[in-house]
């Protein structure tokens, strides 16, 4: 579940999760909403604070991807599991450069953030053209990242509630 909401989110935007776009629907993240208030209490007070909170959750998990080139990449791509997470998701958000690279890429004149981001990525990377290959590298990446916020989550669950005593006791 963790997956499909990563990948609602990156298609979306963290910042439009919650200030949709006319007659748009808010993203339906329940999972990481519940990720996010356990690893970050009392931020879910307004929508900046659950944006701000999510961006920083994300961030984190993005931080302990392995900064190696993506699988199937070309030997000299500038372009790692760390650096393509941080481009999809936009977490932290994104120097204005890279930002304006991404906006011009041709993936369509109108093409949603996120696909042109995807097309970006593939490029710099030097991957095989095709929906496919963004399509894996999307599904790796949410992976990897659902794995270590859920392993986030059990650890602050599982850790100590008081002195000397493990929470739940």
């Amino acid at each position: 579940m963790v997956m499909v909401e990563l990948e609602n989110l990156r298609e979306h935007s963290i910042s439009l999760a919650f200030n949709p776009l006319g007659g748009q629907s808010p993203v339906a993240i329940g999972t990481l909403t519940r990720i996010v208030k356990t690893l970050r209490p009392g931020t879910w007070i307004s929508a900046e604070h659950r944006i701000d909170a999510i961006t920083d959750v994300l961030a984190g998990a993005i931080a302990q991807l392995p900064d190696e080139t993506l699988p199937g990449a070309a030997e000299n791509s500038p372009i790692t599991w760390r650096s393509a997470a941080r481009i999809l998701f936009q977490a932290p958000p994104l120097p204005f450069e890279v930002f304006v690279a991404v906006k011009k890429t041709d993936a369509g004149v109108s093409a949603p953030f996120s696909a042109k981001a995807a097309r970006y990525i593939q490029h710099a990377a030097g991957l095989p053209s095709g929906q496919e290959t963004i399509t894996d590298l999307t599904r790796l990446l949410n992976h990897e990242l659902a794995q270590i916020l859920l392993r986030e989550e059990k650890a602050m669950t599982t850790s100590v509630g008081e002195p000397g005593r493990p929470r739940g006791l």
